[in-house]
């Protein structure tokens, strides 16, 4: 089966290109949540299932600029393309299954960008285990997840399903939180292309106590804005009046360069 995914991650890989040429407004909300929810301070990250890298780039690059980055994936395509476009001084990224064969150390954060729900659930028990063992005691996992009602809208349409989709539901995320032994302390539907389509969540060791506040404690999502209201304000009126023409040019330019090394590359 592992080879299978493995196959099917790397004919997937091309997305990728798409994404980071055209932008696409997930990814971007998921680096924007992950930038509200990693302490600047934070000096471990991993990251599974990382794909093409923009994730693992962004914490390294702008979020967590001390961090130690290690980001796995099972597909040596999409490694091939992160190495090439989203390296970073910081980043190590290493070709493995992360529920076979996980790193060793102890993370304060375990970054799972849109991909909880690619594990079947007949293997979350062993990875549970694993995301156990590997975060730190006072750590924090990260997910990113399609809602089930996104998924239902996938299975009807007949199309955009990926080779292992499971449906992931608030129950399943306070299950993960008992098996690593912590709390869900963040949870957030968001509507990004279709109403309620997808969801932010943070699980939490060492929230049971209550303690004087410390600037890794003062994050955004647990309410101290990340920028200030004029900011956030002038970027729901782009997104609403689609005003991304000059953020689509930079992008293609800078993606230009990168991907002209990727192609040396191959």
């Amino acid at each position: 089966m592992s080879s299978r995914i493995e196959e099917f991650y790397d004919r997937f890989a091309s997305h990728f290109i798409e994404d980071m040429v055209r932008g696409n407004e997930r990814v971007t909300e998921q680096i924007r949540f992950f930038a509200r929810a990693i302490p600047r301070q934070c000096t471990s990250v991993l990251v599974p299932g990382c794909g093409s890298g923009q994730a693992a780039y962004a914490i390294a690059a702008r979020i967590a600029p001390r961090a130690t980055v290690v980001a796995l994936d099972l597909s040596g395509e999409a490694l091939r393309l992160a190495r090439a476009i989203n390296s970073h001084a910081r980043i190590t990224y290493l070709q493995a299954d992360f529920v076979e064969s996980p790193p060793a150390g102890r993370w304060e954060a375990i970054v799972l960008p849109d991909v909880y729900e690619h594990i079947p659930r007949a293997q979350r028990p062993v990875l549970h285990a694993v995301l156990h063992r590997l975060l730190a005691d006072n750590g924090r996992i990260l997910l990113t997840i399609p809602t089930p009602g996104k998924q239902e809208s996938l299975r009807i349409q007949g199309s955009g399903l990926q080779i292992v989709d499971e449906d992931v539901t608030a129950e399943d995320l306070f299950a993960l939180s008992r098996d690593v032994e912590g709390d869900l302390t963040y949870f957030a539907k968001m509507s990004i292309w279709q109403t309620n389509d997808y969801a932010h969540a943070m699980i939490e060791r060492a929230s049971h106590t209550v303690q004087s506040l410390t600037p890794a404690d003062r994050i955004p999502i647990k309410g101290w804005p990340a920028e200030p209201i004029w900011k956030r304000a002038r970027a729901s009126v782009a997104r609403r009046l689609h005003l991304d023409v000059f953020a689509m040019a930079i992008r293609r330019a800078r993606f230009a360069r990168k991907l002209a090394r990727f192609d040396a590359a191959g």
